[in-house]
Order: structure tokens, then C-alpha cells, then sequence
């Protein structure tokens, strides 16, 4: 069943996108500010979203607040924070059952929409800051939540990688910031740069449900409409540039295993082509760093590439034995080799492309996936659905795949090795 997709300007930098999936039995409304992601102001911009979902000047209490959702179906009210490219998301978005399957017609939807106005614009204020005991707790959990990236080693390797596939560029500044600079944050600077994204913050609204609610738009536009707006332009990255030497970077930790990431740059402009090469490549259990580098040869642990095509970048992101560093980087150029000169089957391409099909058509399955792939694809400049890029993957040829694997420079190697390990 057909979706349809609408996105309307409502003021400056603020845009109004209707998704409508007869499928959906709920509806969902996703509020998107998105600004330049920079190490002075990431850990305070991270915690914001967190601090508005849990009250506002309505419901002061996280209580009152759930109480409310409870009353309305058991709605959903949460923030997050996200990198997208050199850019940062901090995202308010509430869920709730469609009117139609209320019991007496109650308007859920709106109301659920007017708490999160709320939420967005109206929070919990005392004193000229945020509520100091609810922020309190929030700025913990953000140190918390910094603390623990070092637990989980495949993504601290990745943050750490970053640094340097990055390097003087906003994309490589953690989403979340830094220990330092979270331990600066107060209720009254969380608040006066609240006030400040709230004028001068690209904002994105998204709806998704079985029919469009104009009672949503309103209530967002005329919250929206109250705001003194100083709106600082559109937000976008740029392609990463290529260094004139490759970095290589081994940083001593104590790990049982080796955290490999290589990162590729290019240029190629067709990025549906890069992204079945990326899926021949690695990115699925039938790809060639899966079945050679992983299984064949046995490695890596896990060994699987990933393509950001809003900084231009290919990954690959390997766990190796501390002496098997130097032969897993060594097998995957191989591979890599293998894809530039077309050494790839019939076969191993259209079970790719099948993959990648299949992924494509569960986009529409849930609200968030299908919002995300319209914020993404609006971030991008464009307007394709899903069924437009598998028009697109259907068209891409082999001679495609071979063009775009040869775009592909090594930019960076970093390695995350145990203390006594040696390369």
C-alpha cells in the first residue's frame, strides 16, 4: 500500500512533513532540532531533550507527566540525541493509539501532540533555569551514560576512531560530548542554550499515522508560531576530505581482542551504487569480508563494513586477535582488491541486491524507521521513497559496483590493542 509523503515550511527553518501508512495503528509525531555538532556545546545540547520529556510548566513532575500519558492510552513522551553527519539532533517525539480505537472518540492524538508542545516549549522553569532537582538527575545519567561508552568496546573503539577519521572536523565530536564538558553543565547554562536552539535550531516536525491530523499541525504551528525566531540556516556536512597519508593509530587498552576500524573516503556521487558495492563488500553474511576474512580465513571475530553517505565515508569495523591485526587489514584490501577488479559472481551481487530490497521494503513496517528514512532523506536534500531507491538499486550495474569500490582511498586505520600486544 502506497505511502504518502508530504513536507511543508511553516516558518523560517521550520518544516511540517506528513507521513500517512493506512498500515499504522498508531501515530506518532517526531520533533527534530538540529544544529552544528561542536565539542563546546554537545554535552549541554545532549542533555535537553532528556530534561524537556521529563516535565514541563503543565506537569511538573516526571509524575504528573506519566499520570497524563497513562490517561491517554499510555501514551509515550521520550528524548534522545543523535548524529547525523556534522550535525546534531536533539529529538522530543511522543507516540500514542490512533483516535479510532478509543472508546468514546477522545482526540488522544491531539492531546498527546499538546503535552509534547508543551514539553518543547513551555518546560518546567524556576528561577530562570531548568528545575534543579529534575535536571540534577538527568546531567547523572549523561555522565553516566559517557562513562559507560568506555564498557562497550566495539563503539568506544569506533568514538575513538572517529578522532581521527575526523580529525578538525564536527563529525568527529561525540554525540554526547565530553566527561569535561558535561561536568560544567548547570540548570541556568542548559537553559539559557535551550532558549538560544529554540531561536536559531533547524526544526523538523514529522508526522506519521493512518490519515494526516491537521489538529497536530495546528498545535505544533501555534506553539511554534510564539517562538522569536533568529534562524541561523540550514544545517548540512560535508564529504570528508581525504588525508595525504594514511593515519594509522594504535591506542594501548585493556581488551581481550583487538578493535580494528579502517575508513575509506570518496567522492562517488551515486551513492545507491556505493551502497550495494558496501553490501557486496561487508555489509551483509553473504558479502566478502563475511564469508572470506570471518569464515574462510577466521580473522576476525566479526568483520563487517558500513557507508555514511553523508560524510562520504566507508567503514570497516573488525575484532581481531591482538597478532592478527596485520593479516586481517592485509585480507580486507585484498577483498576490496577483489571488488575493484570484479572479481564478484551473478550470484553474489544479486544476493545483495536482494538483501538490500528486502531491507528497503520493511522501512514502511514501523513509524519510527519510516520517519527516520524521510528525515534523513530530507537532510540529504532529497525526496525519495523507498520503493524510488529500489527503482534505483534495480538499475545499478556491475560495471557500477567496480566504479564505485574504485573511488574508495584509505584514509585511516585505528587500532584498540591490549597493553602488551604487538602488531
Amino acid at each position: 500500500m502506497a505511502i504518502k509523503y508530504s513536507r511543508e515550511k511553516l516558518g523560517e527553518g521550520i518544516h511540517y512533513t506528513t507521513i500517512v501508512n493506512k498500515r499504522q495503528k498508531t501515530n506518532t509525531v517526531i520533533i527534530h532540532l538540529i544544529t552544528e555538532l561542536s565539542a563546546e556545546t554537545a554535552s549541554v545540547n545532549a542533555i535537553i531533550p532528556y530534561v524537556l520529556t521529563s516535565s514541563s510548566r503543565s506537569y511538573p513532575t516526571l509524575t504528573d507527566l506519566n499520570k497524563k500519558l497513562s490517561e491517554l492510552y499510555g501514551a509515550v513522551v521520550k528524548g534522545v540525541v543523535s548524529k547525523i553527519g556534522d550535525s546534531q539532533g536533539l529529538v522530543l517525539m511522543a507516540g500514542c493509539i490512533n483516535n479510532r480505537y478509543t472508546f468514546d472518540g477522545e482526540k488522544v492524538t491531539e492531546e498527546m501532540t499538546s503535552v509534547l508542545a508543551g514539553c518543547l516549549t513551555d518546560p518546567h522553569i524556576e528561577n530562570d533555569r531548568f528545575f534543579e532537582k529534575d535536571f540534577a538527575l538527568k546531567k547523572q545519567e549523561l555522565l553516566d551514560d559517557i562513562d559507560a561508552e568506555i564498557n562497550e568496546k566495539r563503539s568506544y573503539a569506533f568514538k575513538r576512531a572517529n578522532l581521527n577519521i575526523f580529525k578538525d572536523e564536527p563529525a568527529a565530536v561525540s554525540v554526547k560530548g565530553s566527561r569535561e564538558e558535561a561536568e560544567k553543565i548547570t540548570a541556568a547554562s542548559a537553559y539559557e542554550q535551550y532558549k538560544k536552539l529554540l531561536k536559531t535550531a533547524q526544526i523538523e516536525i514529522i508526522f506519521v499515522g493512518s490519515e494526516a491530523s491537521e489538529g497536530c499541525k495546528s498545535i505544533l504551528t501555534d506553539a511554534l508560531s510564539k517562538i522569536d525566531r533568529d534562524y541561523a540556516g540550514d544545517n548540512s556536512s560535508k564529504k570528508s576530505p581525504l588525508k595525504s597519508d594514511v593515519c594509522r593509530v594504535t591506542e594501548p587498552h585493556d581488551v581481550a581482542q583487538s578493535k580494528m576500524v579502517m575508513a575509506f573516503k570518496t567522492d562517488f556521487e551515486d551513492s545507491v551504487a556505493m551502497k550495494l558495492m558496501n553490501a557486496v563488500f561487508g555489509a551483509t553474511p553473504i558479502s566478502k569480508l563475511f564469508m572470506n576474512v570471518r569464515e574462510k580465513l577466521s580473522l576476525c571475530y566479526y568483520c563487517s563494513s558500513g557507508y555514511n553517505d553523508k560524510k562520504g565515508v566507508l567503514y570497516v569495523d573488525s575484532g581481531v586477535e591482538h597478532t592478527n591485526t596485520g593479516k586481517a587489514e592485509a585480507e580486507i584490501l585484498n577483498q576490496l582488491e577483489a571488488v575493484k577488479k570484479g572479481d564478484f559472481s551473478d550470484e553474489e551481487m544479486e544476493n545483495a541486491r536482494r538483501s538490500m530490497i528486502n531491507s528497503l521494503r520493511g522501512v514502511s513496517d514501523g513509524a519510527r524507521s519510516i520517519a527516520d528514512w524521510y528525515f534523513n532523506q530530507s537532510y540529504l536534500g532529497k525526496s525519495d521513497s523507498p520503493e524510488d531507491q529500489i527503482e534505483k538499486l534495480n538499475a545499478v550495474t556491475r560495471e557500477d559496483i567496480i566504479s564505485a569500490a574504485k573511488s574508495l582511498k584509505l584514509d585511516t586505520v585505528y587500532v584498540l590493542t591490549g597493553k602488551e600486544s604487538d602488531r
